[in-house]
């Protein structure tokens, strides 16, 4: 295992002119900081390139005895309240607990330096990096274009105007739009005609989609959607709040909001119950990713569930995959079925 490992710094070594040493110094986050700056670059550049790994328990992995997955997160400092990111932590979790392989996890700031350096200094103790940080830009995604190693985007992350077809790595997400018209079309077969909509930021890639399934799926249903039946705002409870604050302030409420998130959905049933409306008697509610509380809501809320478990679940087995053939040169993009679960916050109505 040794000679393998000097044989490894000694190629770099010759490829780049410098000794061993200044190789192992590069490759070492104790150490790193001693190289010069464009001098580690560029040994962290072949080093992706080589598909290098420093760490003797990274090595492992291609004997299929262990692995460490780096899964990169906003450094947000409430990120581990997030109802999406403690799903998804805890699914990457479960989904390793009975291997041999474990998670780190990365915060970003995106602080450090650009997003190719981040990823290739991460990904030296890695076996495979899952991104979920935040949303990246078209250069970014460019950069990224030139990492070599395992590398796994949620699709959240990849900008609006850029095609999941163009993507260099792999990309795993749910089907938002799919998902939306889904909802939208329940809605409708349950006499709903005036309908308001309480969509999230429409420079998020998922808020997007969702927004287009639910005009699109209410279009279908032959419902028009004039503009100011749509609230658009952020992401979070004060969102729906608003956005229902909104809907009553018009000569006539809507007898259904459907929400592009379940915070959203919590808000506006909040906001509701505040204000003298029940839930689904006077209004319906419908909430989009089906985490713990949409079940200990009262009433239980009605929402599309995004396949946390099933979609971490493949993000280990697509790593595992890349680990065990890193020559093969391949690309999986995979687009996860929601699923609509009814519970007590809609109900039909009759249109008179």
């Amino acid at each position: 295992m040794r000679e393998k490992k000097l044989n490894g710094i000694r190629l770099m070594a010759q490829k780049l002119g410098v000794s061993t040493a200044t190789i192992s110094r590069a490759l070492s986050p104790e150490t790193s900081h001693l190289v010069k700056e464009e001098r580690r670059k560029e040994i962290l550049e072949l080093a992706d390139k080589m598909r290098y790994r420093p760490n003797p328990g990274a090595r492992l992995i291609q004997r299929g005895v262990g692995s460490t997955i780096g899964v990169l997160i906003p450094g947000d400092e409430d990120v581990f309240f997030s109802e999406f990111y403690g799903r998804f932590l805890g699914g990457m979790i479960q989904a390793t607990k009975d291997s041999e392989s474990e998670v780190r996890i990365n915060a970003l700031t995106h602080e450090t330096g650009n997003i190719l350096e981040e990823l290739r200094h991460i990904g030296l103790g890695c076996s495979g990096l899952v991104y979920a940080g935040l949303p990246l830009s078209t250069d970014d995604m460019d950069e990224i274009s030139n990492y070599h190693s395992p590398l796994i985007l949620l699709s959240s992350v990849i900008p609006i105007d850029y095609p999941i077809k163009n993507v260099n790595c792999h990309v795993l997400g749910v089907d938002n739009y799919g998902g939306a018209v889904a909802a939208a079309k329940y809605i409708a077969k349950q006499g709903h005609q005036r309908i308001g909509l309480i969509v999230g930021p429409e420079e998020s890639r998922d808020f997007s989609e969702r927004t287009k399934g639910y005009l699109n799926g209410l279009k279908k249903a032959k419902i028009s959607m004039p503009d100011d039946m749509i609230f658009s705002a952020s992401y979070d409870q004060e969102s729906g709040r608003a956005g229902c604050e909104y809907f009553m302030g018009q000569k006539q409420m809507p007898t259904a909001l459907i929400c592009a998130s379940d915070n959203i959905a919590f808000g506006a049933l909040d906001f509701a119950k505040e204000h003298g409306l029940k839930c689904p008697k006077d209004v319906s509610i419908i909430g989009f990713d089906d985490g713990p509380w949409a079940m200990a809501c009262t009433p239980k809320l009605t929402t599309l569930r995004q396949p946390m478990g099933t979609l971490t679940a493949r993000a280990v087995e697509i790593l595992m995959q890349s680990v065990a053939d890193p020559e093969a040169d391949y690309r999986q993009h995979v687009n996860l079925d929601t699923i609509l679960n009814i519970r007590d916050s809609t109900r039909f109505v009759v249109n008179k």
